[in-house]
């Protein structure tokens, strides 16, 4: 059984606008830029050719995503960029791959994680302007082990939208 997620890959002038953010400071463990994209669904517990089985078969539009407008925190250590306009693609993707996942999803937040604080820190980032759109034209399946340096990401699969 694998540990996976669909997700949509940064363009490079996002990834580049983000590489351009001071993330500098202490006490705060910073997200690899090779590991940045934006989640639109998780699966633990799968089998990852059933998954692929299912990814194969989404038929979705692709939407414009919209980055910012300022870096924010989900709860109280994870330091993010929210994106906005992904509803319409997840929905799809959700309702494509209903069989794999659990009846308790979460309310879906758009989302790039830069990094993970320490309870009591607050980040310099916080509060920073983050703009930029694109046209999400892809996803990805990708297979995530976790290894003692971190998450491993693989690409299992990738699919145009339409």
């Amino acid at each position: 059984m694998a540990r996976a997620f669909i997700s949509v890959p940064l363009p490079e002038v996002i990834q580049t606008s983000l590489l351009n953010l001071d993330r500098s400071q202490e006490g705060i463990r910073w997200s690899a830029p090779e590991q940045w994209h934006i989640t639109i669904q998780f699966f633990e517990d799968v089998d990852i050719q059933q998954l692929k089985w299912l990814f194969l078969s989404i038929r979705a539009r692709g939407v414009v995503a919209t980055m910012g407008p300022r870096v924010t925190r989900l709860g109280q250590e994870v330091l993010v960029v929210p994106v906005d306009g992904l509803l319409p693609l997840v929905e799809n993707v959700q309702a494509t791959m209903s069989s794999q996942t659990s009846s308790k999803q979460l309310p879906y937040i758009g989302h790039v994680t830069l990094g993970r604080t320490k309870k009591n820190l607050t980040p310099r980032l916080e509060g920073k302007s983050v703009e930029g759109s694109f046209q999400v034209d892809r996803l990805l399946l990708i297979e995530s082990q976790v290894t003692r340096d971190g998450h491993k990401h693989s690409i299992v699969e990738s699919q145009m939208l339409l």
